[in-house]
């Protein structure tokens, strides 16, 4: 069965409610850093950066509150999954409080970015990889594949951005942004879509 009905998704109005936040915040995101790149306008690289840390943030709070339908038929990887997203969601923290301090008490977010939240920025990536592969993997075992399929296109594109970062730099990896977050907010407003419970008549 592809559909989630009302009793088996206790809590998901607010996933998908997290979800669909989440990929709204992702095209403000996608459409500032168009018009930084396409456009001569003179925009600061934090105008893009506040929806993007917004978008990711909210899509940790929706990963969140999958773990109870995750945890139906596959504890053990719903678990894990639940782990990857704490310490993806600390992992943002340190971003979140990074860049404001640099915004508020420095000049700005240089570039290239300091090494260390270039560091903590990948590290956020690994953890959300690995959070979403363990809930697409829970998902798909409970044959919700719709859901399932969603949360593995941020992976793909995380995984294009680690082995571009791997191959060609972190600054350069991290620059792929400019598409990859198309995928994000599609693959987000998709979820927030999927997630939504069917009322049984």
């Amino acid at each position: 069965m592809d559909k989630l009905t009302t009793s088996s998704c206790t809590g998901s109005q607010w996933g998908a409610r997290f979800f669909l936040i989440a990929g709204c915040f992702m095209f403000i995101n996608v459409a500032l850093l168009w018009i930084r790149m396409f456009t001569n306008y003179q925009l600061s690289i934090l105008w893009p950066a506040i929806p993007a840390v917004t978008a990711f943030s909210f899509s940790v709070l929706g990963l969140f509150k999958l773990y109870p339908l995750a945890r139906v038929e596959t504890p053990l990887t719903a678990k894990s999954g639940l782990g990857f997203v704490f310490l993806a969601g600390i992992s943002l923290s340190v971003v979140i409080v990074w860049i404001f301090a640099l915004s508020v008490f420095g000049d700005g977010i240089p570039q290239p970015g300091p090494q260390g939240l270039l560091i903590s920025i990948v590290l956020f990536m690994l953890a959300m990889v690995l959070a979403f592969v363990s809930n697409a993997v829970a998902f798909l075992k409970h044959k919700v594949r719709k859901i399932g399929y969603l949360l593995t296109a941020p992976v793909a594109m995380w995984a294009l951005m680690l082995v571009v970062g791997v191959l060609q730099g972190m600054e350069r990896g991290l620059s792929l942004d400019y598409y990859t977050n198309v995928v994000h907010a599609i693959a987000f407003l998709g979820l927030g879509y999927a997630l939504r419970p069917t009322k049984k008549h």
